[in-house]
């Protein structure tokens, strides 16, 4: 991995679930002026419903910030990844070539929240 935890970590939004104790997954955020972006999201567990919490939890994270929309990109190696967020109402928005693969870069509006 080329990332910089270190940078990340310091400068980026990191909320952890925890089961027992036990680190059960981490998301990254980064919130920008119109949008908050998911840069990672690592379920550490299976069938726990994790990786569907993660996403769900940015959510809840970009209301009272005023973003509208959350942005995610994957690569389509990754089919399960893209049938969860396709699932929790995320839309293709282009894909691009990146060092000899492909970038798909996907977002949900959240609309409007009151009642």
């Amino acid at each position: 991995m080329l990332a910089d935890q270190e940078a990340a970590s310091r400068d980026h939004r990191m909320d952890v679930v925890r089961i027992n104790g036990a680190i059960a997954g981490v998301i990254e955020m980064i919130p920008a002026a119109d949008h908050l972006l998911i840069e990672n999201h690592v379920p550490e567990y299976q069938r726990l419903g994790i990786a569907r919490r993660l996403p769900a939890h940015a959510e809840q994270i970009a209301a009272p910030l005023g973003c509208p929309v959350i942005r995610l990109y994957t690569n389509p190696l990754f089919a399960r990844n893209m049938r969860l967020y396709v699932s929790a109402g995320y839309t293709i928005d282009r894909e691009e070539p990146f060092m000899g693969g492909i970038t798909v870069y996907m977002s949900k509006h959240l609309g409007s929240r009151s009642t």
